[in-house]
């Protein structure tokens, strides 16, 4: 299967950019957690890295897809196939990530 090597590596790169993204979110958390009681914001952070955890799989598995979708069905060039595979994946993840962090501090405020 000549699709496998620029799948792995759209899925890896994504995985990659998406652990320093969130690194970056769960920071941000702990300073808009600041003022919350340690049991609420422990809770809210647990659920939060479990969420981005799914998020970050789901994103490398999106950009592995496309990358293989783009290449056979589209008849794209690898290059181009895991340029945009990596930049679909990673926005998915950041948006997803974003998303975690608004519910996150949500699901604080209700254990308050």
């Amino acid at each position: 299967m000549p699709n496998k090597t620029p799948a792995i590596i759209s899925a890896v790169v994504t995985f990659i950019l998406l652990l320093l993204v969130s690194a970056f979110a769960s920071f941000m958390l702990l300073i808009a957690l600041n003022g919350f009681s340690e049991r609420a914001g422990s809770t809210s952070l647990v659920a939060s890295l479990i969420c981005q955890g799914v998020g970050v799989i789901s994103a490398a598995i999106l950009a592995w897809r496309l990358t293989v979708h783009f290449i056979t069905k589209s008849n794209w060039s690898n290059i181009a196939a895991v340029l945009v595979s990596v930049l679909a994946g990673t926005l998915t993840g950041v948006g997803l990530s974003f998303i975690t962090i608004i519910a996150s501090i949500l699901f604080a405020e209700q254990i308050r």
